[in-house]
């Protein structure tokens, strides 16, 4: 494949809302959700999930014309559990009147996941942490498929809503959340400055939002560490790895440069934002990229304009790994799409020519428990030293630093 046509999270590139525009497209279509669709945790731990609600009171809503707010951070937590004997695994939504998409959460509302709501934390164990980052326009719960399946390996993983570009609309109290201020530039007629002002716009001020959204989760994290609670002691706060699906993926890859507490990343599909571009990072990154060209997407007359602003992104990434002082990794995962880097894959219909989506989850999975084991827990593993057989799917590149 062409390095041009790599995949960087720009499936939306013209309408500039990264993972907005696959969630459009796909829910224009009819869902067909098993009750069931997720496969079987593959680690040692089985997994339980709850929620925390936080306000950072230093922060106004930027999103919304009431001075008065503050910036409230949802977060959803998986981890290493001991269900009580006979209980039922937790309903993948379990409040679906927050979703924005009624006609989807009604489809969803019998589908479970694997893990266990409120289950106790495996105990006498501390567990290296991990911060997951959502899609634009999506949820913290959109990566159900990986953010349950690292926690049954031994991670606690977090995940983290940004409310204002996401797709719930109510807090876990009922609240309502409208946002009545900020947007996306209006579209000038031109494809190609529409696109690079609406990056701008994603650059400043909702990158800047997620990246302080994501710090309060961790100076939060480290109070649930501290302070009398499920999580007292048990997370190895020495060890914190961050990941995410398009622009949240690319929010950790800034946050190894900004937070000396994150020290490994994976980006999962996500063109890089931040200054992080130019300066690099002295952190280990992997970024994992759909295989599918992205401007077949679009009419003729517009893909020479897509594949001009997907080198531009490729650039990106090159300058960012050459200015940085760790070990870098790229892996594409050929028959993929942007969607594919979450649950959504699980749920819509795909092209014939696709492929699996379990398999394809099972790669992504894969290969970010491999990064995260070398990096967080000092554990070697053959699949990060070159192309494996057992994934003849993914090309694989690696710089070591030297």
């Amino acid at each position: 494949m062409k390095k041009s046509l790599k995949a960087t999270g720009v499936v939306g590139v013209l309408l500039a809302t990264v993972a907005g525009i696959y969630v459009w497209r796909i829910l224009q279509q009819l869902p067909k959700f098993s009750d069931h669709p997720f496969a079987p945790l593959a680690g040692p731990y089985q997994v339980g999930t709850r929620e925390y609600d936080w306000t950072d009171t230093s922060r106004a809503e930027q999103y919304t014309k009431d001075r008065a707010d503050r910036r409230r951070v949802v977060v959803q937590v998986w981890y290493p559990a001991t269900p009580a004997s006979g209980a039922e695994p937790a309903l993948y939504l379990q409040r679906p009147e927050e979703f924005a998409d009624q006609k989807g959460a009604k489809a969803a509302r019998k589908v479970r996941a694997n893990a266990f709501l409120d289950a106790p934390i495996v105990r006498d164990s501390t567990f290296p942490v991990l911060i997951y980052n959502h899609g634009g326009s999506w949820t913290r719960w959109s990566a159900t498929y990986s953010t349950e399946w690292l926690a049954s390996q031994g991670y606690i993983v977090f995940s983290v809503e940004h409310f204002g570009f996401n797709q719930t609309t109510k807090y876990p109290d009922g609240t309502e959340f409208k946002a009545d201020t900020l947007a996306f530039p209006p579209d000038t007629g031109d494809k190609t400055k529409s696109a690079l002002a609406s990056w701008a716009y994603l650059d400043d001020p909702v990158f800047l939002i997620w990246k302080a959204d994501a710090r309060f989760a961790l100076d939060r994290i480290e109070a649930l560490n501290r302070d009398a609670g499920p999580f007292q002691h048990r997370l190895d706060l020495d060890r914190i790895g961050t990941f995410g699906w398009s622009i949240g993926g690319a929010l950790g890859v800034q946050l190894s440069l900004d937070d000396p507490r994150i020290k490994a990343v994976v980006d999962h599909d996500g063109q890089l934002f931040g200054d992080v571009r130019q300066k690099g990072t002295s952190r280990p990154v992997m970024l994992i990229h759909h295989g599918d060209d992205d401007a077949l997407e679009y009419p003729d007359s517009n893909r020479a304009a897509v594949h001009k602003l997907m080198g531009l992104v490729v650039s990106w990434d090159t300058t960012a790994r050459m200015a940085s002082t760790s070990d870098w990794y790229e892996v594409t995962v050929a028959h993929t799409t942007h969607g594919d880097f979450s649950d959504l894959a699980l749920f819509y219909p795909r092209a014939k020519a696709a492929l699996e989506a379990k398999r394809g989850h099972e790669i992504i999975n894969a290969y970010t428990l491999a990064f995260f084991d070398h990096y967080l827990r000092g554990r070697p593993t053959d699949l990060l030293a070159g192309p494996s057989a057992r994934f003849p799917e993914a090309a694989f590149r690696s710089w070591p630093h030297r």
